[in-house]
């Protein structure tokens, strides 16, 4: 192995490690901005749990690609101090970078599908309110009909001295 790919691998770590303390601050904000009894919030720990497992993976991935799986001691300690950069310096402009994101894309889709889900919903109302007006005189006629039906019959026997007198 070459001091080159040696050295490459060393700053490939720093940056996995720049893109895993984003992505971990990330997936708290996002977990951490449902409601309080939503499931995602509830359940936040396990999911952050699932995080961790699939970065390390990641992690192991580039290591794979790179030099084969080979792992040296000063990995990990590259991916603290790419965490610990990108806790002092690149924070700031990752923040920045997400807001834009968010006011940019996220919104205007979410208003977008918003509005789609809201045209949607008059135009079921809307069908709905023709439909009910078309068989309001049914539904009178039924509740009527359906009223002689339930309506006590009287009870006739031969002899006239056992049966009952209806009021």
């Amino acid at each position: 192995m070459t001091l080159s790919l040696q050295f490459f691998s060393l700053l490939l770590m720093v940056f996995s490690g720049i893109l895993v303390g984003a992505i971990i601050e990330g997936a708290r904000f996002v977990t951490g901005s449902f409601p309080r009894r939503s499931y995602v919030y509830k359940y936040r720990i396990v999911l952050e749990i699932f995080v961790w497992i699939m970065l390390g993976l990641g992690s192991f991935y580039i290591l794979f690609e790179v030099r084969d799986g080979v792992w040296r001691i000063y990995d990990p300690l590259a991916q603290i101090v790419g965490i610990l950069l990108y806790d002092q310096l690149f924070q700031p402009v990752f923040r920045l970078m997400g807001r834009i994101f968010l006011h940019l894309i996220i919104q205007p889709i979410w208003w977008i599908i918003r509005f789609i889900w809201m045209v949607v919903n008059k135009i079921i109302y809307l069908i709905w309110m023709l439909i009910s007006f078309i068989f309001k005189p049914f539904h009178f006629l039924f509740q009527k009909t359906w009223h002689l039906a339930l309506q006590k019959k009287p009870n006739f026997r031969y002899n006239g001295k056992y049966t009952k007198k209806l009021k």
